[in-house]
C-alpha cells in the first residue's frame, strides 16, 4: 500500500486546484493497494467533503477552546471580584467600629474633662468663701442650675477641636487658681481648728467674762476650758513649731505652738509634755497630757487662741470642725 505524502496530502486537502476547471468538480484521492500474486485494489476519498468535516472540527474546537477560556476567566474575574468586594466590605466595617470607638473615646473625653471643670469651678467657689469667712467652716456656693444662651453641640468633627480648648481653658484656671489655693491651703493648715482633744469633750467654762473660780469677783477667762480626766491626750490643733513647753504662771505645765501666718495656740495645766521648745509639730500630733497643774480648781484642759497679741475665742474654731 503507498499512501501519499503528508505534503501531498495536506496540500490536496487545502492547497488550491491545479486549475479552474479542477476547481468546479470535486476532488478525490485515490489510494490504489496492491499485493504480489493478489489483485490490486484502490479506493476513493472525497477530499472536499473531508475538508469541510476537518473545518468543522477545527471550529468546533476552537469554539469550545473559546467558550472554555470565556468561563475560565469569567470565574477567575467573579472570584477576584467577590475578594474585593469582602475587602471594601471589612474596610467599611472596619472604618465604622473605629469611627464608633472615636465618637465613643471623644464622648468620654468629654465628660472627663466636664467634670474635670466642675471640680475646678467648685475649688474656685470654696476658694471664695475661704476668702470671705477665713475664720469659720466655709460654705461651698451651688452653681445656678439655670443655664441658657448659645451653645455649639460636640460632634465628631468639632470633637478635637473643642476638646484641645477645653483643656487649655482648664490650665488656665488652674495657672490662676493653684497659686491661691497653695496660699490657702498653707493658711488653713497653719490656723487652729477643732477640738485638742477627742470624743467631744465638755467645755466648762467658755470665752469671755465669768465668775473667779478663786474667790468673789468677775474676771476675763481668755480661752475655754474642757472637762477630761487626767491623763487625756492632748493634739496640736495646727502646723506649727513649739514657742516654749514648760512651767508657765498660771498655767502650770504648759506649752505654747507658734503657727504661720500669726497665729499661736496655749495649751495649760497639763500632767506631762512630750515636745520641748523648737520641735516641729503637726495637726493631731499628741502634744501632752491633761493634768491639773497651775491655777485650777479641778483636772481640765485650758485652750487659747492667739493671732498676733490678741486672744481669740476658740469656739468658732471648734464649731468649724464640730
Amino acid at each position: 500500500m503507498r499512501l501519499p505524502k503528508r505534503p501531498a496530502l495536506i496540500s490536496a486537502l487545502f492547497g488550491k486546484p491545479a486549475n479552474p476547471r479542477a476547481a468546479a468538480h470535486s476532488r478525490h484521492l485515490e489510494i490504489l493497494i496492491t499485493r504480489p500474486g493478489h489483485a490490486a485494489h484502490s479506493f476513493r476519498i472525497d477530499l472536499d467533503a473531508l475538508r469541510r468535516a476537518a473545518f468543522w472540527v477545527l471550529a468546533a474546537v476552537a469554539l469550545w477552546l473559546m467558550v472554555t477560556f470565556f468561563m475560565a476567566w469569567r470565574q477567575v474575574a467573579s472570584g477576584n471580584l467577590q475578594q474585593r468586594a469582602d475587602q471594601l466590605a471589612a474596610q467599611a466595617a472596619t472604618a465604622q467600629s473605629a469611627n464608633a470607638r472615636l465618637q465613643a473615646e471623644n464622648g468620654a473625653m468629654a465628660s472627663h474633662l466636664l467634670a474635670l471643670k466642675q471640680r475646678v469651678d467648685s475649688l474656685a467657689t470654696t476658694m471664695r468663701g475661704f476668702v470671705q469667712k477665713r475664720a469659720e467652716q466655709f460654705p461651698v456656693e451651688e452653681k445656678n442650675v439655670n443655664q441658657g444662651g448659645i451653645a455649639q453641640p460636640l460632634n465628631a468633627a468639632n470633637a478635637p477641636a473643642l476638646l484641645h480648648d477645653e483643656v487649655d481653658l482648664i490650665g488656665a484656671r488652674l495657672s490662676l487658681l493653684l497659686p491661691q489655693a497653695h496660699h490657702l491651703a498653707s493658711l488653713e493648715a497653719a490656723r487652729p481648728m477643732g477640738d485638742p482633744v477627742t470624743g467631744d469633750a465638755p467645755i466648762t467654762s467658755d470665752y469671755g467674762l465669768r465668775p473667779n473660780p478663786m474667790g468673789g469677783g468677775v474676771e476675763f477667762h481668755n480661752g475655754i476650758d474642757f472637762g477630761v480626766k487626767p491623763g487625756t491626750p492632748v493634739h496640736a490643733t495646727a502646723n506649727g513649731v513649739v514657742e516654749s513647753a514648760g512651767w508657765k504662771s498660771g498655767y502650770g505645765n504648759c506649752v505654747v505652738i507658734a503657727h504661720p501666718f500669726g497665729y499661736r495656740s496655749l495649751f495649760g495645766h497639763l500632767s506631762t509634755i512630750r515636745v520641748k521648745a523648737g520641735d516641729t509639730v503637726t495637726r493631731g500630733q499628741v502634744i501632752a497630757l491633761s493634768g491639773n497643774t497651775g491655777r485650777s480648781t479641778g483636772p481640765h484642759l485650758h485652750y487659747t487662741l492667739l493671732y498676733g497679741d490678741k486672744t481669740l475665742d476658740p469656739a468658732s474654731y471648734l464649731l468649724a470642725q464640730r
